[in-house]
């Protein structure tokens, strides 16, 4: 096994913890209301712990099944985030978009899972916002929660395309290299 094979299921070790710390929080903590009317979320229930544990696993095969894990990681918070939980389980699906973008060369599903992502999240902040009688604060909540979002979701996908591109000219000059030599 390769440091690169055994780093995954850390990874992913440390994001169940942190998720489930999180998920947790949501049930014994108080709800999240950052403004007046902002719509109530679904409690917690076993089929959320559920998601919150198999998005974050998922992650411990990336580096065997970097499609499929991504794929399961993405699917998890989708499902998590449309049945209207309190926000939260962003790290398994940033952690894999991040790792496709920039190792698994699977360009295209990074982007159509972080373009998911961003949308489930969008609609869970239709949500929230429906409820909102002054237009000024539900247009800022817009604004605060699908920049934060977006940061979120695109951003693991950016910074994975970084780190291909570094790569990719890593190998083109060591290439380029050991044709002069």
């Amino acid at each position: 096994m390769t440091r690169r094979t055994l780093i995954w299921p850390v990874v992913a070790f440390v994001v169940l913890i942190v998720e489930l710390g999180a998920t947790i929080g949501t049930v014994t903590g108080d709800p999240f209301t950052p403004a007046a009317g902002w719509g109530p979320t679904r409690p917690v229930d076993a089929l959320a712990f559920a998601m919150v544990v198999l998005g974050c696993v998922a992650l411990a095969s990336f580096a065997r099944f970097p499609l499929t894990s991504t794929l399961i990681a993405t699917a998890s918070y989708v499902v998590f985030i449309v049945r209207d939980h309190e926000l939260g389980m962003f790290l398994p699906p940033m952690v894999a978009v991040l790792g496709l973008a920039a190792w698994a060369r699977h360009r295209l599903a990074a982007m159509l899972c972080a373009l998911a992502s961003l949308a489930a999240a969008a609609i869970w902040v239709g949500h929230r916002t429906a409820s909102i009688a002054d237009s000024g604060v539900a247009l800022l909540s817009w604004v605060a929660f699908g920049t934060v979002l977006a940061v979120f979701f695109l951003g693991p996908l950016l910074v994975g395309e970084i780190v291909r591109a570094r790569s990719e000219l890593r190998e083109a000059r060591a290439s380029a290299d050991v044709a002069r030599a």
